[in-house]
This record gives C-alpha cells, sequence and structure tokens, in this order.
C-alpha cells in the first residue's frame, strides 16, 4: 500500500490527539494507492478506547464524495491505544463478516499519546484473516 506523506502525517496526528481512544477513517484511492484519508468520528458507545464503529451514514457520505472525485474506498485505518499496531480477533471477526477480500486496514499502535506506528494490512478470505501488507510513504 502507497500512501502520501502527508495523509499519513494528517492518520498520526489524530491518533495522538485522539487517545486514550481510538480514532478510525477510511482511505480513498485507486488500486493500492491511498489519495486521501477521510476521518470520521468513532461512534463506539461502550468501549471507545478499544474498539471502533463507522456509523453507515458517515460511510455513505464518504461513498459519495469518493464517487465525485473518482475514487475508490479502498480500506480503513485505526487506532490501538496502548496495544500492538496489528490486528486485533476482533477487526479479524468484523472484516470477515463483511465484503472484506483485498480490502487495506491500516492500524496504528499509540503510546501513552506520544509515538504513533503505522502498519498495513490486506483482508484475505482465503485465509479468513490479515496479511501483512508493506506500507511505502511517498
Amino acid at each position: 500500500m502507497r500512501i502520501p506523506r502527508a495523509a499519513l502525517d494528517s492518520i498520526l496526528d489524530r491518533a495522538r490527539k485522539g487517545y486514550p481512544f481510538e480514532v478510525c477513517g477510511i482511505l480513498l484511492g485507486r488500486g493500492a494507492r491511498v489519495e486521501s484519508a477521510r476521518e470520521v468520528q468513532n461512534r463506539e458507545e461502550h468501549n471507545p478506547r478499544t474498539r471502533y464503529v463507522i456509523a453507515p451514514e458517515d460511510l455513505l457520505r464518504i461513498q459519495r464524495q469518493s464517487r465525485e472525485q473518482a475514487l475508490d474506498i479502498i480500506g480503513f485505518y485505526h487506532s490501538h491505544p496502548d496495544h500492538p499496531a496489528k490486528p486485533s480477533e476482533t477487526d479479524r471477526s468484523l472484516a470477515a463478516q463483511g465484503l472484506s477480500d483485498g480490502v487495506f486496514h491500516m492500524v496504528v499502535g499509540v503510546e501513552r499519546g506520544e509515538t504513533a506506528t503505522p502498519t498495513a494490512w490486506v483482508f484475505r478470505d482465503r485465509l479468513g484473516g490479515f496479511e501483512a501488507e508493506t506500507l511505502e510513504v511517498e
């Protein structure tokens, strides 16, 4: 997955500022190249420190905007406050329930609201899970 430095910096800054809660957003682009990252509010009401929810209306709004820009939703990002920058079992379970084959996922580990470490993953139906993806910053 390739991402412009400005888009990645925006995600990392948001992950640090959102600490100790998970933040989330949508990756727009073409193929394996992110053109922009759109933040959305984490709508998780019960456990926002360890879970995130993207509301259907937010997803639809960004989907419409992406079409106007001739971009696709190619993935999602979220943070893991004080947890490793890799998909959790909850992340895997949720991705396995949807149409997720080939969808990119960026997970940002955030330590004490200071250090933010991004990783990239792609969900594969055949594995029922995630494969590590190289994250190239442009």
